[in-house]
Parts: structure tokens; sequence; C-alpha cells
């Protein structure tokens, strides 16, 4: 059985030198595991949640590859749900050394690997889901354990910050972002893991990792991640 690990732990063991200390998830964000006792819709797969006409949902327990779409929901807040189409482009594997300099580790959080996942989203709901993290969302599985991603400012990591969505994200806007994972001493980045509502078997994106060449620049979220833009915008 898979556990859960939150992002708060491997991040309180970060200390930057200048004194900056990293985020964590807030209660603002996505509640999580969805709770099984709230009533399915004939609009969406049984036990799943209800989606606007049009959308269908992944199936679960589909096995995505990287760049390859799929559509998610969940509950952002309780009667509030939010849907999004995934495509993980590309997992990234660094070290501290490399991606975190000027840091001080402990010898507990300097064991652990770090990870950038860089992914692409759409808003395919009706809510605005302008600045959600996907904190509780998109996990990272080492086969044991579910990895939640961490977060920062731009100043305290400007390779990868863990970009939450922009400001506004309304139907049809498009953001690429990048998270940020810590997987265990001795354990190996399997998928990046969604669990779908009713403890349904997950989606998951899987496949070549790579290590990562050229760092984002300082605060962009990708070619359209600041504004939100909708496919349809004109550049």
């Amino acid at each position: 059985m898979l556990t859960l690990r939150s992002a708060v732990a491997p991040v309180a063991a970060l200390v930057v030198a200048a004194g900056l200390a990293a985020c964590g998830s807030d209660d603002g964000e996505p509640a999580g595991r969805p709770r099984a006792s709230e009533p399915t819709s004939s609009a969406a797969p049984a036990s799943y949640l209800a989606v606007p006409d049009g959308v269908t949902l992944t199936e679960p327990g589909t096995q995505l590859g990287l760049g390859e779409q799929g559509v998610i929901a969940f509950e952002r807040r309780q009667d509030e749900v939010a849907v999004l189409e995934v495509a993980v482009q590309k997992i990234e594997r660094t070290s501290f050394p490399a991606s975190f300099p000027g840091w001080n580790l402990d010898d507990a959080t300097a064991a652990r690997t770090p990870y950038f996942v860089r992914v692409a989203v759409t808003n395919e709901g009706e809510t605005d889901l302008g600045g959600l993290r996907l904190t509780n969302v998109l996990w990272a599985s080492d086969g044991a354990t579910l990895e939640a991603p961490n977060y920062y400012t731009a100043e305290q990591l400007p390779a990868c910050v863990g970009d939450a969505l922009p400001t506004p994200f309304a139907a049809g806007a498009t953001a690429e972002l990048c998270q940020v994972y810590f997987i265990a001493p001795g354990k190996a980045f399997e998928n990046v893991t969604f669990s779908p509502f009713g403890g349904q078997d997950a989606v998951t994106w899987s496949g070549e990792i790579t290590k990562v060449t050229k760092p984002a620049k300082p605060g962009k979220p990708g070619k359209s991640g600041k504004s939100g833009k909708k496919k349809d915008d004109k550049q």
C-alpha cells in the first residue's frame, strides 16, 4: 500500500543561507484525497465526480507516457469540482549542489534526490482555478510512498519554484508549470500519480527520466503560464 508524504516535512529541513525559508502547502489549496461519501453522477464514471457536458475523464487506472494528456477531476474545496487536462512533459533528475546552491541541508534531506517535473495543464472545467497549487493533486510515486510537491519563491529556487496556476485561470486557460519533488534514499522515481475520487486506481504518467539541462528563468512558469491564456487566444 502506498503511503502519503506531505510536502512540509522535507521542506522544513531546508534553510536558505540568506535567511529565506521554503514554503509549504496552505489551507486554501485542494483538499487532497476525495471523500468517498460524496454522491456519484451519471455524467461521469461510477464513483467519480460530475464534470461539464462534453468533458470525458481519463479512466481510472490509465497509464500514460510523457507528453500524453489525461483529464482529471478533483474537489478544490467542498462542492467545487476542478477539471484539468494534464500532460507531464518531462521528469528531470537533479542534485542539491546543482539546483539548490547556497542551501544548508540536514543529513536526512541531503540524502534525498530532487526531481523537477514539467507539466502542461488546461482548465477543462467551469471554475476559475487561479492561484491553485498542485500540492494535493499530482504526487510523485517511488512505488511505496507518494511524495507531495514542494514550492518556493523565485528568489529561493529560480530553476523550478513549484509554480501555482496563474491568476486568472478561467475555463480554457493553459499554463506550463514546474513541480519539485524529493525522493527518499534508496528509492526510484516511478511515476507521477493522480488518485481519482472514491479510492479508484490511479492515473499515472511515466517515461524516460533525464538530467536537468537548462534551468527555467526565474519566475517564468512557461509560455502562457503568467497570463493563463486560452487555447484559442491570439498571440
